[in-house]
């Protein structure tokens, strides 16, 4: 003949040995004493030996997940016949967002515009004076050596400048 043997083992391990059931408890007292408010509920529990601030949380979850009924007066009722166990509530990750440190420029960020176009602007303001340009280059080959957006920086300021 064979024998089997069962394992009377717990396939989780316990933590913490279980005292008492104030959940279970606590939905017991408020079946059996309907009407009554939180405080009243919290008072009644702790002269039983149970924790107030555990009875409170615990009224709030029986009301968040439908095993009992909170009115506008505050007063709770059970809406289900017997004892469920409650269950667990999923946490949300909330994902806090590191500051983005911008990087230092290894160079000095210049004005906008084309440099050689820009006003220099000196520490003493030197006399207005009239000076003759004698041009070297032709337009073509100015535009030939500059990015289009170089060429779009120049058409701008060149705009601005003559008032088009």
């Amino acid at each position: 003949m064979q024998t089997t043997q069962i394992n009377t083992q717990p396939k989780s391990t316990r933590f913490f040995d279980v005292t008492n059931n104030v959940t279970r408890a606590t939905f017991e007292y408020v079946q059996h004493h309907p009407n009554e408010t939180s405080a009243e509920i919290c008072a009644s529990m702790e002269r039983m030996g149970y924790k107030s601030s555990s009875v409170g949380s615990l009224l709030a979850q029986f009301a968040k997940q439908g095993l009992a009924e909170r009115d506008d007066r505050g007063r709770y009722i059970t809406i289900v016949p017997e004892y469920r166990p409650l269950k667990a509530s999923k946490k949300e990750v909330k994902v806090v967002a590191k500051p983005v440190e911008t990087p230092k420029r290894k160079y000095e960020k210049r004005s906008e515009g084309i440099a050689a176009l820009q006003p220099d602007i000196s520490e003493t303001p030197a006399p207005k004076r009239f000076v003759t340009l004698v041009r070297t280059k032709s337009p073509d080959d100015i535009l030939k050596d500059m990015t289009v957006f170089q060429a779009r920086e120049l058409y701008d300021y060149l705009k601005k400048m003559f008032g088009g």
